[in-house]
Parts: C-alpha cells; sequence; structure tokens
C-alpha cells in the first residue's frame, strides 16, 4: 500500500479566554458568551481543492458535483488565522481536510479525486484547502 499523505502542523500559537480551536463556541454548555480567542497556525503539506462551477447555481464539487477545475500543489508551508469575539469571528487562511473511503463515491469527491489520494477509514489521507468565512455563533 502507497503511504497515505499527512498534513504536518509546524506552528500552533492560541490565545483566548474560552475553548481551544477554530471558533470557541464548540459546545453549548461550556459557552462563553464573552468569550474571545485568537488562532495561527503554520501547516505543511499537499493542497487539493476543486473550484466549482461558479456559472451553475449551486455547484458544489463537496457534495458530488463536477468541478470546473482542481488545484493541486504537491508540497507546501501555509498559515492560517481565525480571530473570535463573543459570538462573532472570522478566519482565513488554510485548514485541513480527511479523506477516507466513505468519501470515493460520485455523490462525494470520486469525481474529482485520483484512486492513490484516498485514505482509508482507519489511516485516512489529510489535505490543505484553502478557506475564508465570517460567522456568528454556530449552535444559534
Amino acid at each position: 500500500m502507497d503511504k497515505v499523505n499527512k498534513v504536518v502542523r509546524l506552528l500552533e500559537l492560541s490565545v483566548s479566554k474560552a475553548e481551544k480551536g477554530l471558533w470557541y463556541d464548540h459546545d453549548e454548555k461550556t459557552y462563553d458568551k464573552k468569550g474571545w480567542g485568537i488562532v495561527f497556525k503554520l501547516w505543511s503539506g499537499k493542497m487539493i481543492r476543486p473550484v466549482p462551477k461558479f456559472w451553475i447555481k449551486d455547484n458544489n464539487p463537496w457534495k458530488g458535483d463536477e468541478p470546473w477545475f482542481v488545484i493541486r500543489i504537491p508540497w507546501m508551508v501555509a498559515p492560517f488565522l481565525s480571530i473570535a469575539i463573543w459570538n462573532f469571528g472570522v478566519y482565513f487562511g488554510f485548514k485541513t481536510f480527511e479523506v477516507t473511503d466513505k468519501h470515493r463515491s460520485n455523490d462525494r469527491y470520486g469525481k474529482w479525486m485520483r484512486v492513490k489520494e484516498f485514505g482509508t477509514d482507519d489511516n485516512p489521507a489529510e489535505y490543505l484547502q484553502l478557506s475564508a468565512t465570517t460567522r456568528r455563533t454556530r449552535w444559534k
């Protein structure tokens, strides 16, 4: 079996008044209305990113649609920054995603990932993808 791709975390700095993570509102039971946090990560790994056909409404390659094309970068060092203040947050940069056997179907990533890029349920492959978002508290 070929070696499964893994992303390496080179550096992580986190300062917060709440739980660690992308957002500090992961669990409603421990949610702090006055919580805040800043997370900075530096990753090393392979990037794979399907680019949707933006001219087709609701085209989503992550849910089985054909992408316009796929960006593949064999190795890179990539930053990630997340800032959360109370129930607002923003992040920008590269986050990770896992690929296992369950993603092989055509209603998931099967149309755009190569056979050798999949991991298994026991040993998932990991990749970087560029992402950015703003949000409010996730469970409200």
